[in-house]
């Protein structure tokens, strides 16, 4: 009876786990657990978002704030929520324009593909339909390549850059990512390509940000929701493709040496993802003046890290550029 007992237990803590899998890898493969666009539209593009269609290309756009217009350009697997800390703290000075540039967010799609390129023609075309003009730009991560682009494209538009963890070079291929993060990008590339779990970006915030930092649930959430949308998992893989291309055959980070505005560099000194160094960064800058702070401790999110400083330090550099008209 014993040996029994023991059996019906041993085959409860196997089929169990067993079922509890198959309860979520099928509704999952079969496309049941992707995000309802409504419901994330509805949740996530409350007032005062609104969509702009550039091209035939949908843009969800924010303007908050007032004062002097400033463009913020969220980064890769992110949406124009990550400046959420930074808007709460700097619409009273300034106005605050925000911008999904596909493949993220809620923009799209766009049958003309995804590339930096192509994602600084949208913004423009949406700054030139807000009737903006010439605006400070605060940039991060790969949105840093897309602000280059966008003053590549028309610098006469930009009067101040403001970039935190700047990619002019291919990001590091010898990283050490965590496991288990590893593990997981195996197994949904193999059978379940098109869907992640909340876990997964989870992860992710916590390998790219600094130790002991606990990502908040929200920034996980809305990029669990923004990328299990249909058919946006397969946009963003397309996105960076075409992104390790271009830092393959080209130079990238050539595009900053046509800045000839002022620049202000937030480097987070525990960052793992870029592979350039601050100083090398700087280098690059052969047009302009660059400031640079420092954030020791800090990771790959310094606007969620350590917002208050963050927040502080940026309005500080804006704050001493020359007067400008407020925004329409």
């Amino acid at each position: 009876m014993r040996f029994g007992r023991i059996g019906v237990a041993a085959g409860a803590c196997v089929g169990l786990p067993l079922v509890l899998f198959i309860a979520w890898f099928v509704p999952a493969r079969l496309g049941w657990l992707a995000t309802d666009r409504e419901a994330a539209t509805a949740r996530y593009a409350q007032a005062p978002s609104r969509f702009i269609t550039v091209d035939n290309v949908p843009m969800h756009v924010r303007v908050e704030g007032k004062g002097p217009p400033v463009l913020l350009l969220h980064g890769t697997g992110v949406n124009l929520h990550e400046w959420d800390p930074l808007v709460d703290r700097l619409s009273d000075r300034y106005t605050l324009i925000r911008v999904d540039w596909p493949p993220y967010g809620l923009s799209g799609p766009n049958p003309r593909g995804y590339t930096t390129a192509e994602a600084a023609r949208l913004v423009g075309l949406v700054l030139d339909q807000l009737a903006v003009g010439p605006l400070a730009v605060v940039a991060t991560s790969n949105g840093c390549n897309v602000a280059l682009q966008l003053n590549a494209d028309n610098p006469n538009r930009i009067r101040a850059m403001a970039f935190s963890m700047l990619p002019l070079e291919r990001p590091s291929q010898t990283r050490q990512v965590d496991w288990r993060i590893r593990w997981m990008l195996a197994f949904h590339n193999a059978v379940l390509p098109h869907y992640h779990p909340r876990f997964f970006y989870t992860l992710v915030l916590q390998d790219t940000s600094h130790p002991g930092w606990s990502a908040p649930p929200y920034l996980a959430g809305v990029m669990y929701d923004m990328a299990n949308l249909p058919g946006a998992i397969t946009n963003q893989q397309a996105y960076l493709k075409s992104n390790v291309a271009l830092f393959r055959t080209t130079d990238v980070g050539a595009t900053a040496g046509q800045v000839r505005a002022p620049v202000l560099l937030q480097w987070s000194d525990e960052d793992t993802v870029i592979s350039q160094g601050a100083d090398a960064s700087v280098r690059r800058f052969t047009g302009t003046r660059v400031k640079v702070i420092h954030y020791p401790g800090i990771g790959h999110w310094p606007m969620w890290e350590s917002p208050d400083r963050f927040a502080a330090d940026l309005g500080d550099f804006l704050d001493a550029l020359p007067a400008s008209p407020a925004a329409p």
